[in-house]
């Protein structure tokens, strides 16, 4: 599952998902390009709730990827 975040996202609710996302048992890779951010998730993601996060207001889109 990729997370893209908006554009300039505040970094303490990009800090604040990192963690309510590994708090779920998955590990947050992230990757900063200079306008957008964007976290990779590793490990089983089919228990969150792509909904939810797709309703943050630092949220883009969400992808699951399929392997």
């Amino acid at each position: 599952m990729i997370i893209i975040l908006q554009e300039n996202a505040e970094k303490q609710q990009l800090e604040a998902l990192t963690r309510w996302v590994e708090n779920q048992g998955v590990q947050v890779h992230q990757s900063e390009g200079s306008h957008q951010t964007i976290l990779g998730l590793v490990g089983d993601t089919s228990h969150i709730d792509i909904d939810l996060i797709k309703q943050l207001e630092i949220v883009e889109d969400v992808r699951r990827i399929q392997e």
